[in-house]
């Protein structure tokens, strides 16, 4: 057995969305039915240390305290060995946070549904255990973040051991950091480094990862900002820092947009011209574009969340069958 990372959130810069600090109430669906776990704590969009306070773990019939620890901006932390239930079927995790810069927003399938009074987690990044299994990865923007797909695909593969952890930010580009604000030091980057650093950010920060999922560039190409030859130079990169790391890759063409603000006939014929080279340069593929998208550029009108980028649940459960099926036939 080894640890693994079994579940994990991309961090985002908050600063400008949330309070100063607060109290953090998780309550988790059980991810696994396994006797330990290690939380895994980040700063890496801050730029003040963070305190981590009153950190407790419980499920049914244990509880567990963990000392109180500090975050120096990018540092990452992993708790000792945590004992927990392996019975229960949720895991409640309770924390003070203060300087809630780098975090997230509790919007996740694993998550029970309850009131908050920050609308940000911040400093919890992932959960690991001790198991027979591995990790993957999808890192992306709003269409990996909002689930569609991931979710469906997650109760699949825990079935099988391995554990796909959703690394999407929405608005998330390949080629640079990007924010929702005029000023873009790191706790402002609404929607993240660039595709690169979060790689790197989160080969370090994620344990036993035998693939990532790598689908980004639909924002660079809606802001006008990408190019063939940047798309292939920001992918080559990514790709390049997957094999030398030893974890295998899988990349996805850019689904269909057009009626969505920003984009046009030209952006379209670009991502096209993207999606023509992924498939005749590379084997490990997914097209996306083809199970949720028409010819004319558009998404089919079933899949359509309503502003015709976002898909919905039903293209979500579509693209997750058909990674179901390349999962089993190990492609």
């Amino acid at each position: 057995m080894v640890w693994t990372t079994i579940w994990s959130h991309a961090q985002r810069g908050i600063a400008q969305h949330s309070i100063a600090e607060g109290v953090i109430n998780l309550t988790l669906k059980q991810i696994a039915p396994v006797k330990k776990i290690r939380l895994v704590f980040a700063n890496e969009y801050g730029q003040q240390t963070q305190k981590v306070q009153n950190l407790s773990v419980k499920t049914d019939k244990c509880c567990q305290f963990i000392s109180d620890f500090s975050l120096a901006p990018n540092e990452l932390f992993k708790t000792k060995s945590i004992l927990i239930d392996p019975s229960a079927r949720t895991w409640q995790l309770t924390f003070h946070i203060t300087s809630i810069e780098s975090g997230f927003a509790y919007n996740d399938a694993d998550f029970l549904p309850e009131s908050k009074k920050i609308d940000f987690c911040s400093g919890l990044l992932a959960i690991e255990a001790e198991l027979d299994g591995k990790c993957i990865i999808a890192l992306g923007d709003s269409l990996t973040e909002g689930a569609t797909w991931t979710t469906p695909l997650q109760r699949n593969l825990r079935k099988q051991n391995t554990y796909l952890v959703n690394q999407g930010i929405n608005g998330s580009c390949l080629l640079k950091p990007s924010s929702d604000n005029a000023n873009t030091e790191k706790q402002n980057l609404f929607y993240g480094f660039g595709g690169l650093r979060r790689l790197e950010e989160c080969l370090l920060s994620h344990s036993n990862v035998s693939k990532v999922l790598l689908s980004l560039g639909v924002n660079d190409l809606i802001n006008g900002e990408l190019t063939l030859e940047t798309f292939k130079t920001g992918i080559r990169e990514m790709i390049h820092l997957c094999n030398v790391s030893g974890v295998d890759y899988q990349l996805c063409t850019l689904t269909p947009c057009l009626g969505y603000p920003g984009m046009n006939q030209t952006k379209e014929n670009l991502r096209k011209e993207i999606n023509q080279w992924l498939l005749d340069n590379y084997r490990q593929v997914w097209d996306f574009s083809k199970i949720v998208g028409e010819a004319s550029g558009h998404l089919y009108s079933l899949f359509d969340s309503g502003d015709h980028l976002h898909f919905n649940a039903v293209a979500g459960l579509a693209i997750a069958r058909q990674i179901s099926s390349d999962f089993v036939k190990g492609e």
